[in-house]
């Protein structure tokens, strides 16, 4: 790197050949898309060959790259962040604002798998829980107390089937 600082443009090939491998396995731990930790990587490698004239020769070039890299890192996370809060559309994303059908189907499988467990509690134990999701239930101790039993025992069996 140094050698590319001081104007050697033959020497490029080697920080390329060093360096790119490097960057990218560095963006790929920091996003989960590998587009875009190919992105980042050749942003930051641009960046590097861009700014190399400004490298510290006192310092460690990889230390710098990587730096480097983990800006373009956070800058990729921060527009993923602006595109969700704008609520813009990503290419091929083309949700409308209700539920897609996969969330839809999710849905629809976890009310059934809770219902089932309901049907397997006792009688006292699914009338205090129909009680409390209608607001129906009492504000005494015992009513409280039943509650609470209840839904100790949905949640218990729920973890027993699925953890």
């Amino acid at each position: 790197m140094v050698r590319v600082a001081d104007g050697e443009r033959d020497a490029f090939r080697g920080v390329f050949d060093g360096l790119w491998p490097l960057l990218l396995a560095f963006c790929r731990r920091g996003l989960d898309s590998e587009a875009d930790a190919e992105d980042a990587a050749q942003r930051a490698l641009l960046k590097v060959s861009a700014r190399i004239v400004d490298l510290d020769r006192e310092r460690d070039g990889v230390a710098w790259a990587l730096t480097i890299a983990s800006f373009e890192i956070l800058t990729v996370r921060a527009q993923r962040r602006r595109r969700r809060e704008e609520g813009s559309v990503s290419q091929g994303d083309v949700r409308g604002p209700g539920p897609t059908p996969e969330e839809e189907a999710i849905a629809r499988n976890l009310h059934a798998a809770v219902l089932a467990l309901v049907g397997q509690l006792s009688e006292r134990d699914q009338q205090a829980l129909h009680d409390a999701l209608r607001g129906k239930s009492g504000t005494d101790d015992t009513s409280r107390k039943r509650r609470l039993r209840a839904f100790d025992r949905l949640r218990d069996a729920w973890r027993k089937l699925h953890g």
